[in-house]
């Protein structure tokens, strides 16, 4: 059997301020016990199967790893998996597969076949099964509780100065560069293309914005959309074009936030209006 750790659970989408206070609390409990800490997250449910998310599952484990945690786990969320009754996930999981000496849990934390287990569940088990458990509280922001939800909210609504301050950093796309069509490049902007993927996006449309590409940072022009300049009804994606450079970045790692909106989506007449138009574009987003 592994030896003991400390573990928390959830699906963190966002992993915002909320989510970053109880990876403190478990990194805090961690050196305290003088036992490793585990973060076990899912890579999919039911309830998010046709919601959008804030976050890529590589994002929110690089995320979670980024605070301090010693090992992440995720689990496929299996039919298997979804049919165990909150006391069998905690027997068979928590404590024989984790050994778990302590569970960390969000004050809203569910678990188990139909989302049956609560807090409640929790504590009236974990005797019961040999393990400590602690709850912790909401996170407030101005008052408001702080959650996934609220910042799916923020995003769609495109509130990027108001979900910066949830998330404690600004909300970035974070994904491999594809090759593209190349429209950008015939019309003298090249772009770096990534596909959504599941994730929620601020409005459709042209933002100023900063990129992270390796060791560079520096500013860039993002569209987020389906070009409907070029077809009807095709694929929304995300369009970046690097202000300072234009070297070959395909298969590269692209981080890229949106700061200030531009212009919405549109359908232009033609390429050149659409050329003249990125100029434009171009020129707010150098300030």
């Amino acid at each position: 059997m592994r030896g003991k750790c400390v573990l928390t659970l959830g699906f963190f989408d966002g992993v915002h301020i909320g989510h970053q206070a109880l990876l403190k609390r478990l990194r805090e409990l961690s050196s305290k016990l003088g036992m490793p800490s585990l973060v076990l997250t899912f890579d999919a449910r039911p309830v998010f199967r046709s919601q959008l998310l804030l976050t890529s599952l590589e994002e929110r484990v690089r995320l979670i790893k980024e605070a301090g945690i010693d090992e992440i786990m995720v689990q496929p969320f299996t039919e298997e998996f979804a049919a165990l009754s909150p006391e069998a996930f905690l027997k068979e999981v928590v404590c024989e597969r984790f050994n778990a000496k302590l569970v960390l849990a969000g004050y809203d934390c569910r678990f188990g076949k139909d989302r049956a287990g609560d807090i409640a569940v929790l504590k009236t088990l974990a005797p019961k099964l040999g393990f400590l458990c602690e709850e912790e509280p909401p996170f407030l922001l101005d008052g408001q509780i702080v959650s996934s939800t609220l910042c799916r909210e923020l995003l769609k609504e495109g509130k990027l100065m108001e979900l910066e301050k949830a998330l404690g950093r600004p909300w970035s796309l974070y994904g491999e560069i594809r090759p593209g069509r190349g429209l950008g490049h015939k019309l003298g902007y090249p772009t770096a293309n990534m596909g959504l993927n599941g994730l929620l996006t601020p409005p459709k449309g042209v933002y100023s914005a900063e990129y992270e590409l390796g060791k560079r940072r520096g500013k860039a022009l993002l569209y987020l959309g389906s070009r409907p300049t070029f077809e009807e009804g095709g694929e929304s994606l995300a369009e970046t074009y690097l202000l300072d450079f234009s070297e070959d970045v395909y298969g590269e790692t692209l981080k890229v936030a949106p700061k200030r909106f531009l212009g919405p989506e549109k359908r232009y007449e033609s390429a050149e209006e659409l050329k003249e138009a990125i100029a434009s574009f171009v020129e707010q987003a150098k300030f």
